[in-house]
């Protein structure tokens, strides 16, 4: 008479089913043989990741509820996600694993990180969007960096690089650069600067205003702003005024060739900009910073910088950027850029 004697399989416990789901996605349902379900688990938590970060990188202004209600969306999909994903590996039994099986188990969790870092953080910056934390003064205090007076934060903006492959920058954008050849400059090299000259124009600065073509530049509002040396705002200096006088200069005034951009730092004094390494090439342009996205009392829409108030001088304009300029005799020009506000929380320092 035979007898079969059936030996059950060794199984993991269950709670290290959900760790290792939460390691890797779709991990216990593969394991458990279900492959498609496992790929499905896997992709749809990449797919997510992508989708916040393509939707909160808009190259277009979003209000804050907007803004909010898109990072309230991605969190309540993450969550539901989660959830679902721990139901469905809970009830799942995978086999035990010796050494060499976790061994592999670890170089697998490794591998795909790597690769979704590789998408995420190299793919996406260079074609769709980056986070940026702001580490100097130079664009004070439109982004305030760390400091002693905010040591526990600093703003992180998003800087488009999408922004700029239907168009061309416009006066007043605060832009991505990427300069290489300043080896007089021992710092970064990434920079966010604000386009202040555009191609063809002759650039000049008598504090504290900027000269666009002989006469003061007091429009997109935030140039009044600047200007009028109120709420954290120095007014433009020359290269010679600032701190970084000792760096290469240009003679002032210039006048920019073609696709050549005059860029300056909102904090004059304290930026190296236009005033020392020259106009910027417009291949040297990455992006648009769009927003401020963090910490979440500062988050707000630098581009709406452009409609603060209505222009200045309706009569007087700029042929190549439509930008309302006010003659640098005139006597209106303080009452003018009196009524100009920036939306800088009141928080900020």
């Amino acid at each position: 008479m035979e007898t079969n004697i059936i030996v059950a399989k060794k199984t993991n416990p269950r709670f290290i089913g959900l760790i290792m789901a939460l390691c890797i996605p779709g991990s216990v349902h593969v394991m458990s043989g279900r492959w498609k379900a496992g790929t499905i688990w896997l992709f749809s938590l990449i797919a997510l990741s992508i989708l916040d970060f393509f939707l909160s990188s808009i190259p277009v202004p979003l209000s804050f509820a907007m803004f909010i209600a898109i990072q309230v969306l991605h969190v309540s999909l993450l969550i539901i996600y989660y959830v679902s994903l721990l139901v469905s590996s809970y009830r799942l039994t995978t086999p035990r694993l010796g050494y060499c099986g976790w061994f592999l188990f670890l170089l697998a969790t490794i591998t795909f990180y790597t690769i979704v870092n590789d998408i995420l953080s190299v793919q996406i910056r260079t074609h769709i969007a980056r986070h940026d934390r702001v580490m100097g003064l130079a664009m004070y205090p439109t982004l305030q960096p760390k400091s002693s007076e905010t040591p526990s934060w600093r703003d992180r903006t998003m800087l488009s690089t999408l922004a700029y492959r239907f168009s061309d920058p416009r006066r007043g954008d605060i832009v991505g650069l990427e300069i290489f050849e300043q080896a007089w400059w021992q710092q970064p090299t990434n920079l966010d600067r604000r386009v202040v000259g555009l191609s063809g124009e002759t650039v000049d600065i008598c504090p504290p205003y900027v000269l666009i073509n002989g006469e003061k530049l007091l429009d997109p509002p935030i140039f009044a702003k600047i200007s009028s040396c109120e709420d954290g705002y120095s007014g433009y200096v020359t290269a010679k005024e600032s701190k970084f006088e000792e760096n290469k200069k240009i003679v002032l005034p210039i006048t920019l060739g073609p696709d050549e951009y005059f860029v300056l730092g909102d904090n004059s004094p304290e930026s190296v900009d236009s005033r020392h390494f020259g106009p910027i090439p417009r291949e040297a342009i990455v992006g648009k910073v769009m927003r401020i996205v963090s910490p979440p009392w500062r988050i707000q829409e630098l581009s709406a910088f452009d409609n603060l108030t209505p222009p200045v001088n309706q009569e007087a304009s700029n042929e190549n950027s439509n930008v309302e300029i006010e003659p640098l005799d005139s006597p209106e020009l303080l009452d003018n850029a009196v009524p100009v506000v920036l939306p800088i929380s009141e928080n900020g320092t």
